[in-house]
């Protein structure tokens, strides 16, 4: 699991802006913050990312480990995001229905 999740974070680093931020948020959960990009924009980006995922190559103890990256994509300002204290909670939401709806997908608020 740790070499998973290292590997992912380099995946999430290496595809950041300068001004992009990418930080662990919880057990296996990661937030990438994208400032001036619009929610298509942001969607986008959030493909790409899972794309790349999925595409690693884990190997641990001689055996391959097949990633998938489940994503949910909010943009502040938004209609359902009228605070910043909106905005993970929107995206984790989102984050969870890409999760109960088959996972390894994008999910926008």
């Amino acid at each position: 699991g740790d070499e998973v999740l290292v590997a992912a974070s380099k995946v999430m680093m290496d595809s950041a802006r300068p001004n992009d931020e990418v930080g662990r948020y919880g057990g296996e959960e990661f937030a990438v913050l994208l400032p001036g990009t619009t929610l298509l924009q942001a969607k986008l980006i959030a493909e790409r990312i899972r794309k790349r995922i999925s595409n690693m190559n884990v190997e641990v103890e001689g055996q391959k480990i097949d990633v998938t990256a489940s994503f949910g994509v909010a943009c502040y300002p938004s209609p359902d995001v009228e605070a910043m204290s909106d905005l993970l909670k929107t995206a984790d939401k989102a984050l969870y229905e890409a999760k109960e709806t088959g996972r390894n997908k994008v999910v926008t608020a």
